[in-house]
């Protein structure tokens, strides 16, 4: 069972009367349009609750079908390999590029010389500099950029990379060239099977949390595997969207809800800031126009990075 801290549910002003059924179907959208699933749902049951309507459970009942692949490990790791597996390996000539490019190395140069100039790059650049570490895990590598340039441009660490899905793990290993660098099947909260406690240095995630089953498991697996003062450092999503017309029924591509879960700037520094060290980034990235449906307007798009420190023993 995964549940949704209420940080995350939309205020009950928000909300609106619960009477307002059409109103309230709509604030869920919005919601829904954010990433913000979780707060989503409990903001629909919260109403069906105070003015029970046929139309806020048939909503709640499509919302948590876009979350069942939360429901179990596996069912998880399969969403996320049937996901990646169709998008990767669809046969045809740019597949064909794909590969060429791949064994003879170029598509690998590419990759890191990208992901090298990003803003979210240069600002964990900062903190490996800064740390020194020897031992980094990339916890939710995916095609394996980020960890990539890391070995690319560190080859005296020893970059340890961990993914949900099988084809991003064979695509990584096919594309690295760097022999500080090593790709394996498994998922973020599950660190400490695959490292020893208190042997990494430094543990950084690009674009994971959102995806998580749990965050606090997630965390307390990061923490676990760090080192005393060793440095975890995550990149999530920035949206913020406001309604400028009628907002029709949800509908992830997938079929399924990959993001399930929006983090805020206030809810991050909630969470975190507890911890030492605490930095936290806005970084305002491009949205094409293409991306935005015609009823929302967007208010803030782009990442955030955060990065703290485990406690010293």
């Amino acid at each position: 069972m995964v549940t949704f801290h209420a940080v995350n549910a939309p205020r009950r002003d928000q909300a609106g009367d619960s009477a307002d059924v059409e109103a309230v179907i709509q604030r869920v959208r919005l919601e829904l349009h954010r990433e913000n699933v979780g707060g989503a749902l409990e903001l629909v049951e919260a109403a069906d609750r105070a003015h029970p309507d046929a139309r806020y459970r048939a909503e709640a009942a499509q919302i948590r079908s876009f979350l069942a692949h939360l429901s179990d490990r596996d069912a998880y790791i399969a969403a996320q390999e049937g996901q990646y597996h169709g998008q990767r390996t669809r046969f045809g000539l740019k597949y064909l590029n794909r590969q060429f490019r791949m064994l003879t190395g170029r598509r690998t140069r590419k990759l890191v010389e990208r992901r090298a100039i990003h803003p979210e790059f240069h600002l964990l650049e900062r903190e490996i500099l800064s740390v020194r570490p020897r031992h980094v895990v990339d916890g939710g590598a995916g095609e394996g950029g980020v960890a990539l340039a890391v070995a690319a441009r560190h080859p005296s660490i020893r970059v340890d990379a961990v993914e949900a899905s099988t084809t991003n793990v064979r695509i990584a290993s096919g594309l690295n060239r760097y022999p500080n660098a090593t790709f394996r099947q498994g998922l973020i909260e599950e660190l400490p099977q695959h490292f020893a406690a208190g042997s990494v240095d430094l543990v950084y995630s690009f674009a994971v949390l959102e995806h998580v089953r749990d965050v606090d498991q997630t965390i307390e697996a990061v923490l676990t595997v760090l080192r005393p003062g060793g440095r975890f450092c995550f990149v999530v999503p920035m949206k913020e969207f406001e309604a400028k017309g009628h907002i029709p029924p949800y509908a992830p591509r997938p079929g399924y809800c990959d993001h399930v879960r929006i983090f805020t700037e206030r809810e991050l520094r909630e969470r975190f800031d507890r911890f030492g060290d605490f930095v936290l980034h806005a970084l305002d990235g491009p949205l094409k126009a293409e991306k935005t449906p015609p009823f929302l307007t967007v208010l803030a798009h782009g990442s955030f990075f955060v990065a703290f420190s485990k406690a010293d023993a």
